[in-house]
């Protein structure tokens, strides 16, 4: 499964990929929003990882410019250790939230639950 990473805590990001690397996943990992929207014109992952708290534009900003922009995100899952982060879905259909710090095997489970929904699809 690929999946990109979208986060500018270059440890937080760098963690993150080796973790999902072990387990067998092909991971991109970009630091920037407006990277990350380049990626996304060549590139299109199975799953997104996004943290809200981003340089030069929110999680949420990112996500409404990639809906605009392809008329579809990847299935989502937001990273964040933001008071009230669920809440902040609101503006972001059909993803998903996990906080900060959560346990890998959240992390596993809700992947695979993002890969069979799309299976299913």
């Amino acid at each position: 499964m690929r999946i990109l990473v979208v986060e500018d805590d270059r440890s937080v990001r760098e963690t993150l990929g080796m973790v999902l690397e072990s387990y067998h996943h092909d991971v991109d990992l970009i630091e920037t929003p407006h990277r990350a929207l380049e990626y996304l014109e060549s590139i299109w992952p199975d799953i997104l990882l996004l943290d809200l708290r981003l340089e030069g534009m929110s999680g949420e900003e990112l996500y409404g410019k990639i809906l605009e922009r392809f008329g579809v995100t990847p299935p989502t899952v937001v990273l964040s250790a933001v008071q009230h982060g669920e809440e902040r879905l609101c503006n972001m259909p059909g993803a998903k939230f996990l906080a900060k710090p959560y346990l890998l095997d959240e992390l596993m489970a809700l992947l695979d639950t993002l890969v069979e929904k799309r299976g299913a699809a």
